[in-house]
């Protein structure tokens, strides 16, 4: 009976981790599309909070409720931030790196890729790229990044 064992794709978490985390700088580096969900994402949030304490801290509830809603807008107008957080991402320590290989890879096994296709580059390259066409994907993709950098 040959040995299969050599032939067997090692399991995701075994994998080259510094080779993942290249490879998800370089799609998250090239994909307009995470940039546009980078883009949205960032600016919603900050804008939207300043604009909502600026305007409770100014007029109450109501004032709070109009800021938040200025800020949203004027944040999706400002230009976007999605490179100082692709330098966030490449700086984070080792055992961040780590935890953001597995989370992203969780996502997209979520989003239907097989531990197969995670097991090699080429197949986690090409799952990053196929799956990330879905917005609720990108989406997850961001979270994960920005909660790595976070921590």
């Amino acid at each position: 009976m040959p040995n299969t064992s050599a032939n067997a794709s090692p399991p995701f978490q075994e994998f080259d981790t510094a080779s993942r985390h290249s490879e998800l700088l370089n799609f998250l580096a090239r994909s307009s599309e995470m940039r546009t969900t980078a883009r949205s994402s960032l600016k919603q949030s900050l804008y939207a909070g300043s604009g909502a304490f600026a305007g409770s801290l100014l007029t109450g509830p109501v004032g709070g409720l109009v800021g938040g809603i200025l800020g949203s807008v004027v944040g999706y107008m400002k230009s976007d931030e999605y490179d100082g957080a692709i330098q966030a991402v490449r700086d984070l320590e080792e055992e961040r790196k780590d935890e953001l290989i597995l989370a992203v890879g969780e996502v997209l096994k979520a989003a239907g890729a097989s531990v197969g296709q995670l097991s090699t580059l080429e197949g986690y390259r090409e799952s990053l790229v196929t799956f990330a066409e879905q917005e609720e994907v990108r989406n997850s993709l961001w979270e994960a990044c920005v909660n790595s950098v976070r921590g």
